[in-house]
């Protein structure tokens, strides 16, 4: 249609935000947005991640491929991914992907010399730039020793056992493998608009009005103390 316009000026409003989690409502707007958005945050958002691991000494049950994988998928933080450079577009190593302005240098040394248990963890992992290291999932204010405080296991060594490496982390994108992604999980959802028919909603009595709103089960309405309207 000649003079028609299909531009939309979508608006978000943060509903909850956390370190690990956003929760974000999408107005003015229709599905192919979010589902836009949603693909993106999946698929096109850079992140830093180990893509190449030299392996020197390896001892331990797990062969050098299975514990190269693990590392992989280690979180890191990754606040300085949208300076760094690609690795194939890097004209300071000639793609080589090893220099400091394309890469990050990680080295991880543990040997068991006990009977114990050694676990072997992402806090094992020595970064060569302090603000490209593995993700802490502690709670700083908890006193007992959890499993997130200890790191993400890597491999678990007994006595004698030995792992030595060295490791680099690239920039690069969930749509290249899904060690990029920086979301778990990215979900959306239609939230219905309900419009309360105000003359019906009078001929209750209070009691009727309490059990209306008793019914709902995600309990969205409420009743006004003052004016005994449901809200």
């Amino acid at each position: 249609m000649k003079g028609a316009s299909y531009q939309r000026f979508p608006k978000v409003k943060i509903r909850e935000l956390k370190d690990d989690y956003c929760k974000f409502e999408l107005r003015d707007t229709d599905a192919s947005m979010a589902n836009a958005l949603r693909r993106v945050m999946i698929a096109e958002v850079p992140t830093i991640a180990i893509d190449l691991v030299e392996i020197e000494v390896n001892s331990s049950v797990l062969n050098d491929e299975f514990i190269a994988h693990r590392l992989g998928l280690i979180p890191l933080t990754s606040e300085r991914a949208m300076s760094m450079r690609f690795s194939r577009d890097c004209d300071a190593c000639d793609g080589d992907g090893q220099c400091e302005f394309c890469s990050v240098e990680f080295h991880l040394r543990a040997k068991c010399i006990n009977d114990q248990t050694l676990d072997v963890t992402s806090k094992d992992l020595y970064s060569s730039d302090h603000t490209v290291v593995p993700v802490d999932f502690s709670d700083s204010g908890s006193a007992m020793d959890t499993p997130e405080q200890r790191g993400i296991i890597i491999v678990k060594l007994r006595r004698g056992q030995e792992l030595r490496l060295r490791a680099i982390a690239r920039k690069g994108i969930g749509k290249d493998h899904a060690k990029w992604s920086p979301a778990a999980t990215v979900t959306f959802m239609y939230e219905p608009e309900i419009h309360i028919n105000e003359d019906m909603m009078e001929t209750l009595s209070l009691k009727e009005k309490s059990d209306w709103v008793e019914s709902s089960p995600t309990k969205v309405f409420g009743i006004d103390p003052d004016s005994q309207q449901v809200r």
